[in-house]
């Protein structure tokens, strides 16, 4: 073991012996000195309880999702322990629930035994700064995140916890564990909330924000004079997208499912003209080309799509030389049930052979490219993506629009709601009663 002072080393000797063999922590006038290797043996972990939300392993029912109290370890050096006070839903959740999402499918994630919690995003209040100098494991009971970070990346995290205090009211992102009263989060992936934000319109913010963020500068290398065309310009991405691509300077087309939604888009965003908000019908894209004219432009720098479908290919046809088509999601293929079933299975098969493709050997002639991203892959990238967090911090954007708001214990009925393609803006899950 050693000390950042050396000086107390002598007087410590016989403490650090036995915090060797314990996997305890040393104080010294309330300072921790942490050993800087790793546990060996660890002492039984002081425990508290919360209440999760669980899918059972493997997943594949939404309806299945049971909420119970359930003991989780105290955070560890590095990490915040939070009190959710909200959480964002994001489709995500719903093809985690029916086991179609990557992670699951592959088995990656979800198959421990009494099941998994899921849930990306949410906001609450800083209860404690963790101190136990192991690193915790990727399982349910300690409360955080399913993922193993790289020790750099905790290295990060240990900086960012410096910064924090008990009472921050604070937003967050973790791969999977979010559908909870409490939670284990590495601290640099919370950002303290703007003042004046409501826990909703926090929960509503980190994912998709960082989801849209990161397709249009990493990937789209977008810039003022650029066009991008936006589908599901309503919901919680595209609206966010809209905010991100009008502060930047970049001309904006929108697409819907229904005309009811066009209002949403536009009563929040009063620079756009309804030309630049396509409801998306069978003349596809005759309709992109109108909306194009309507701004002033040729083609699309840039499309952000979460829907693919029959929608793909009038949108591809409709870029710019040089355009960039982002795939971040795929609406179209959602099931319209909690488990899918011999025919639920069918009706996706046959979706999924109708699905669009692109030969590779045409995008140098056409000067096109098609580009694929799932933000629960970079959270091994954490000085980027904290570098992209407080990028979207300082544009000084509004508050995400929250559309629907259900108490905690309804998650599943929010689920279901959100599937279903006819909410505007975030669904929301709420720690106390409805509004």
């Amino acid at each position: 073991i050693s000390y950042e002072e050396t000086f107390f080393a002598a007087a410590f000797a016989a403490t650090a012996a036995a915090a060797a063999t314990t996997g305890l922590s040393l104080k010294y006038g309330g300072r921790a000195i942490r050993r800087r290797q790793r546990v060996v043996c660890r002492v039984a972990t002081r425990m508290r309880t919360r209440s999760a939300w669980l899918f059972p392993p493997g997943a594949g029912d939404i309806a299945a999702l049971t909420l119970g109290e359930e003991p989780m370890e105290e955070p560890a050096q590095g990490e915040v322990l939070v009190q959710v006070e909200a959480i964002g839903l994001n489709f995500a959740d719903v093809f985690t629930g029916l086991a179609l999402y990557g992670p699951i499918a592959s088995g990656e994630v979800g198959g421990e035994t009494g099941g998994f919690v899921p849930g990306l995003e949410f906001a609450g209040v800083v209860q404690s700064i963790g101190e136990t100098s192991s690193r915790p494991g990727a399982k349910r009971v300690h409360g955080g995140q399913l993922c193993e970070l790289e020790e750099d990346v905790w290295n990060i995290a240990s900086m960012a916890a410096d910064k924090l205090k008990i009472g921050d009211r604070v937003m967050g992102a973790m791969r999977f564990g979010a559908y909870a009263s409490h939670v284990n989060v590495p601290a640099h992936q919370l950002v303290v909330m703007p003042n004046g934000w409501s826990f909703e319109e926090g929960a509503a913010c980190p994912v998709q924000s960082l989801t849209v963020f990161f397709a249009l500068r990493e990937l789209g290398a977008a810039r003022a004079g650029h066009t991008v065309l936006i589908h599901s310009a309503a919901g919680g991405c595209g609206l966010q997208a809209i905010a991100i691509c009008l502060k930047l300077g970049i001309k904006v087309v929108g697409t819907v499912g229904s005309a009811a939604k066009v209002p949403v888009i536009l009563d929040r965003f009063h620079s756009l003209k309804a030309e630049q908000i396509v409801v998306r019908g069978g003349n596809f894209e005759t309709q992109l080309r109108g909306a194009l004219r309507a701004v002033g432009s040729d083609g699309f720098d840039i499309v952000l799509d979460a829907v693919l479908g029959s929608f793909f290919k009038p949108g591809f046809s409709c870029l710019a030389p040089g355009g960039r088509y982002i795939v971040y999601g795929a609406a179209s293929m959602t099931p319209q049930r909690d488990k899918l079933g011999i025919w639920g299975w069918i009706e996706l098969a046959w979706k999924w052979l109708q699905r669009p493709w692109v030969d590779p050997l045409e995008l140098p002639g056409v000067n096109k490219s098609v580009m694929g991203f799932n933000l629960i892959h970079c959270f091994n990238n954490a000085k980027r993506l904290t570098e992209l967090l407080q990028e979207l911090l300082q544009m000084d954007l509004p508050p995400p629009k929250v559309g629907h708001t259900f108490a905690f214990d309804e998650a599943v009925e929010a689920l279901r709601t959100f599937r279903s393609g006819q909410t505007t803006g975030k669904v929301v899950l709420k720690m106390k009663s409805k509004k």
